[in-house]
């Protein structure tokens, strides 16, 4: 079982990934976009 430290340091880590493909996906998701 991981400690307090090594779960808040996953979790921190995990939480800049997401938020790192979630940036990239509605990026890419605008470009594709056609524009009106």
């Amino acid at each position: 079982m991981p400690t307090s430290q090594t779960w808040s340091s996953k979790s921190h880590i995990d939480a800049t990934v997401l938020d790192r493909v979630l940036l990239t996906h509605i990026y890419q998701s605008h470009i594709s976009m056609p524009t009106y």
